[in-house]
């Protein structure tokens, strides 16, 4: 019996027989999670031909990379265990130049005091990027499909996102999305799945996004809803979100009832946020969303800001009266303060999710 990424590639080069080719079919029409498998191989394949257009390019990054730095430059890998840790021969040609790149530049920035002025008053956007050539070359080893269960290329960008409704629909940063080719979700008790943009407000930083299998919302029983109550200073607020690749808590207080240059629709926390909290959610002590983070003060630390749940509320409502597909805001609602916020936590986490962006060259 063919494993599955060998009828993929039968299939996609017109090697199946007739009895196969049937079947194949079949599969494709009953069996989601086949289908979403054989898509996921598809992207693989594209992923591979991008790949080779960069051979040439990554010839001219190493002869670069020989000139200034010298053949045996050791680079010292920083943060988790990553791919280019494993195989950081192919991708320490790109990296070392990118970082003789950006030391010139902050060198010359900060000379004229250019670089602390722009960055003293600025919100960086909380997404974890991927160097493309680092997603195309993970892409190579990636993708092997076997028993219904896939690796992927690595996404462009991640981040976080929770599920605002039963519905299958999930809000989002726009920025996170901004540009995505597709986009895709994940968590510890949801396999990855595709996600479609319903509609967005670039001006407060809001994507909705709605799961494009009904399969794997059809039982969905989401424990929180926005709330829009009046909030104070002070009051305990905690976070959720994929700064890595499992889900990350955090917990701090309500620092001031708006954001940055005095933005009204913001709210600042005294919670540590990082690249990939972006989209997730600012919960209250009773377990219910009061804001989206945002990002954080550029070089500040134990800082963040959240989009207010009233705005996103108004915006959202405005949105779905407009678009062709109504978006409902009533979910479930955490009713008791008291309790395990352990057990709250355990309540809320399979809502809330990993957001992987694919963008094209």
């Amino acid at each position: 019996m063919k494993r599955n990424a060998e009828l993929f590639e039968g299939y996609l080069n017109g090697a199946l027989e007739a009895q196969e080719l049937e079947a194949f079919q079949q599969c494709l029409a009953e069996d989601a999670t086949f289908k979403n498998a054989f898509e996921q191989h598809k992207n693989l394949l594209e992923v591979l031909e991008r790949s080779e257009r960069k051979a040439g390019l990554k010839k001219q990054l190493k002869d670069i990379h020989s000139k200034a730095f010298g053949y045996n430059t050791k680079i010292i890998p920083l943060g988790e265990e990553t791919f280019a840790r494993k195989h950081g021969k192919t991708i320490a040609v790109a990296a070392s130049t990118a970082l003789f790149a950006v030391f010139s530049t902050v060198a010359v920035l900060s000379t004229g005091g250019y670089l602390l002025k722009k960055q003293s008053n600025q919100i960086t956007e909380l997404k974890r990027d991927v160097m493309q050539l680092q997603a195309s070359n993970n892409g190579i080893v990636e993708g092997i499909i076997e028993r219904n269960k896939a690796s992927y290329a690595p996404a462009n960008i991640e981040g976080s996102a929770f599920a605002i409704n039963n519905d299958g629909f999930i809000i989002t940063s726009f920025h996170l999305i901004n540009g995505a080719d597709s986009i895709f979700i994940q968590n510890a008790t949801t396999d990855r799945v595709l996600a479609n943009l319903v509609f967005s407000d670039p001006k407060l930083d809001m994507a909705v996004l709605k799961v494009s299998n009904d399969s794997i919302t059809k039982n969905w029983q989401v424990p929180f809803s926005f709330n829009d109550r009046k909030i104070e200073i002070g009051e305990k607020v905690f976070t959720l979100g994929y700064p890595r690749n499992e889900m990350v808590y955090g917990e701090g207080s309500l620092s001031s009832l708006s954001g940055l240059n005095n933005d009204t629709c913001m709210v600042q926390i005294s919670i540590p946020v990082n690249p990939g909290n972006s989209g997730g959610p600012l919960l209250d002590e009773s377990g219910n969303i009061i804001g989206v983070i945002r990002g954080k003060v550029t070089n500040a630390e134990a800082t963040g800001f959240a989009i207010k749940a009233k705005d996103l509320i108004r915006a959202i409502q405005l949105q779905s009266e407009k678009g062709e597909q109504k978006v409902s805001l009533k979910a479930g609602r955490q009713k008791h303060k008291s309790g395990k916020r352990t057990d709250q936590i355990k309540k809320i986490n399979p809502y809330v999710f990993n957001v992987m962006v694919y963008k094209g060259e």
